[in-house]
Parts: C-alpha cells; structure tokens; sequence
C-alpha cells in the first residue's frame, strides 16, 4: 500500500503547472534553511483511523497542511490557490493510492514571521486539507 505523504509529493511534483512555479522545492515537514523561494511545505497533521467491531476497518481520514513560502504576500496566495486548485475535491487514482474524497479544512495567513521577526522578505499561506482513502 502506498502512502499518502508520498501520493501526495508525487502527485504534486508531477504537475506541469506547479513544477514550472517551484521546481523541485516541494519539502516535507520543514523548509530547508536559506531555501530559494517560492517553495511549498507539506506535513501529515492528523490521521483518524475507523474501526468496526470486528477491528480496523481501513478507512483513513488524514489531515495536511501545505506552507506556500514566497516573497510576496500575492504570490504566496497564488501558490496556495493553485494547490487548493489541484486538490480541492479530488477523488480517484493519486499516484497509486485510491483518493475517495479530498476538501479543504482550512485556509489562512501565517503571521509569524512578519509579526514576530518583522521581516517582509517571506510570506506564509497556509492551507489544510482532509484526504479520505481506505489503505486495506
């Protein structure tokens, strides 16, 4: 059985459109140091499992989050729209993992590194998505 952290990388990394926007800057969990922008950070959040009375079911409804880094806040929104865009309510074959659903959880703006540092050279667009699949 496939996993969905690597579905997901090649799924996207495949992607003409997206490939021609980042390149190869697709990372998982954390965003190497002095990375080139725009990149793109994808991490499993949660994943919440079925069981049945006779045991585990299968049915996986896992939690992601992707950080679109860029240097503009507008450029950092575009890269997270075109994620949702290749995302949001998909079903189906992802790289050999059957998708059954996808939607979006959650969308915002990542202020830490404006507020807290005050630095405007990097902006953080973050958006969350909940992919349902059965891994049996």
């Amino acid at each position: 059985m496939k996993d969905i952290n690597q579905a997901v990388f090649e799924y996207l990394s495949k992607d003409s459109e997206i490939k021609e926007l980042i390149s190869t800057r697709l990372y998982p969990l954390m965003l190497p140091q002095d990375a080139p922008l725009p990149a793109v950070v994808y991490s499993p959040i949660t994943a919440n499992y079925d069981s049945a009375l006779t045991g585990d079911t299968g049915f996986v409804r896992q939690t992601m989050q992707f950080n679109c880094h860029d240097s503009t806040f507008k450029n950092s929104r575009r890269l997270s729209r075109m994620i949702k865009g290749k995302l949001q309510d998909f079903s189906g074959d992802m790289q050999g993992l059957n998708i059954q659903a996808s939607y979006i959880k959650s969308d915002y703006i990542l202020k830490t590194n404006t507020a807290l540092k005050f630095k405007t050279d990097e902006y953080i667009s973050v958006i969350e998505f909940e992919f349902f699949y059965n891994e049996k």
